[in-house]
């Protein structure tokens, strides 16, 4: 089969993806928030001044934060396992399964605009749905060939 580059190479997308998950989940999981502005947006409160009027909430938010974190670590782990792997083979059962990149994503988008009246999530969000589609739909024929190339 004479695949063309961007079918041959669109595995390396949603690999990036994975990456980039991977690393900024790292802080998370230590407890580090690298934005602390939305939060603060949110709560209406420094963390300091959330941790100062009630230790407890603080925690049980530290303790959210941080399986966060954990979460995404596992979730671009298969990411990146998926893409580098059967994704990048061809077979059919990764290119379903990674269908949850974009819906995810999407979902996300949709959680922050109805917090946060700040949109400084969607544009990040909004990229990551594209790369995820581009990777996803540049490859189509490589997982779903013409009947008549079969037949050659």
């Amino acid at each position: 089969m004479n695949e063309k580059v961007y079918e041959k190479y669109a595995w390396i997308l949603l690999f990036a993806i994975g990456v980039i998950f991977l690393v900024s989940a790292v802080p998370h999981t230590l407890g580090i928030n690298t934005d602390p502005e939305t939060v603060e947006r949110i709560i209406g409160m420094t963390l300091n001044e959330l941790k100062d009027s009630n230790p407890g909430f603080f925690d049980l938010h530290i303790f959210y934060f941080r399986f966060g974190g954990l979460s995404d670590l596992g979730f671009a782990f298969f990411i990146t396992a998926i893409s580098l792997t059967a994704y990048r083979k061809g077979e059919k059962w990764a290119w379903y399964a990674l269908w949850f990149l974009p819906a995810y994503f999407m979902g996300s988008a949709a959680i922050t605009m109805s917090i946060e009246s700040s949109l400084s999530l969607l544009l990040p969000l909004t990229m990551f749905v594209i790369l995820s589609l581009l990777g996803l739909l540049l490859p189509y024929r490589k997982f779903f060939p013409n009947k008549a190339n079969l037949k050659a």
